[in-house]
């Protein structure tokens, strides 16, 4: 892959409201990048009105397939990628973002996406302090929480972020109630208020070094966009001295920083960070599958089918990626060859 590294995951915050050079317009931004299979010569991007079906706008992507609104109001949207002059099914966003902010979505049309799926643990609540997590919050309200989370997956985004954020009113040193909603924020794109959500629950829980973690993450997703790349990268990279600083022998902390350092093409740098994040778990695929990937552009084949097939021997979880890398690993294999002779 040429050009800087490129991976999508559910990776989990800090990220300046409107920071993404919004316009000075109020009304929410929903930005992101179209990808598709194949290069295209052109890429629409047209939104509507999901309850009515009028066209709202409709604009050209750029530089890799970004595209961007601004002015939005908060309201069901329907969005269908023109491809080629092409109509792509439609993709349906429920903007949950809190007032006037930033909405990231990215969208692959065809059937192979061309960003890897990487799964970073999003939880870690064993090194929680028990002194950390309220003591007066009422009985109703953890019942209220847990009810919540029974529906994590069934509900709808919007119906279950107004439960997590009425619970976190009335419980605002609740550590599990900011950790999902960021989670669910992140998850919706909405990085800024993901961010004010996972720094809260750094500020609960000051021993942990997950919410670091989750920050950092997702300002890695964040620096995506052109104009918040550096900003982004240098934000990650503070984190991430302070997630060190907490647990110097995370493999994950080095791991996202080796994505980081790869996002701005140091790629010594990020090989040496994957490095020691093996050394530190040999197991953990994402960094078997982030090292493959900077070996691939690279060109050091043997190097990157040896961490492929690392990956896939290690990797358990139910994705499609494991076909992409099957692909990329025979693709490995066939430029070996070639190079061979």
């Amino acid at each position: 892959m040429a050009g800087r590294i490129l991976f999508f995951a559910w990776l989990i915050a800090w990220m300046i409201a409107g920071a993404s050079n919004a316009e000075a317009s109020t009304g929410f931004t929903l930005q992101g990048r179209i990808t598709v299979d194949k290069p295209a010569d052109s890429i629409r991007v047209l939104l509507q009105d999901r309850s009515t079906g009028a066209s709202v706008a409709i604009v050209d992507a750029h530089h890799e397939g970004h595209y961007d609104f601004h002015g939005l109001p908060k309201r069901l949207y329907r969005l269908i990628a023109i491809i080629n002059g092409k109509k792509q099914e439609r993709r349906e966003i429920d903007i949950v973002c809190r007032t006037d902010s930033v909405v990231s979505l990215d969208f692959h049309y065809g059937k192979v996406p061309s960003k890897l799926m990487l799964h970073f643990p999003s939880e870690d609540t064993g090194v929680i302090d028990v002194s950390e997590t309220p003591l007066d919050v009422p009985g109703d309200i953890f019942k209220e929480y847990e009810r919540a989370l029974v529906t994590l997956k069934s509900a709808k985004p919007s119906k279950l972020v107004e439960k997590l954020e009425s619970i976190a009113e009335r419980a605002p040193d609740f550590y599990g109630v900011h950790s999902r909603l960021a989670l669910l924020y992140q998850q919706e794109g909405c990085f800024a208020d993901a961010a004010a959500e996972y720094a809260r629950a750094s500020e609960i829980s000051p021993r942990s070094v997950q919410p670091l973690l989750n920050l950092a993450s997702v300002q890695i997703q964040a620096a995506d966009a052109p104009e918040t790349h550096d900003t982004m990268l240098a934000a990650a990279f503070n984190t991430l001295t302070k997630a060190l600083q907490l647990k110097p022998s995370s493999a994950l902390a080095y791991c996202l920083s080796g994505a980081a350092h790869s996002m701005e093409d140091s790629f010594d740098q990020a090989e040496h960070d994957f490095r020691r994040a093996l050394e530190l778990d040999d197991e953990f695929s994402a960094a078997h599958l982030m090292l493959a990937n900077l070996y691939i552009h690279r060109q050091n084949w043997p190097a990157a089918i040896e961490n492929l097939d690392k990956y896939l021997e290690v990797d358990y979880s139910p994705s499609s990626d494991r076909r992409i890398v099957k692909n990329m690993l025979q693709e490995a294999r066939f430029k070996a060859q070639s190079a061979e002779k």
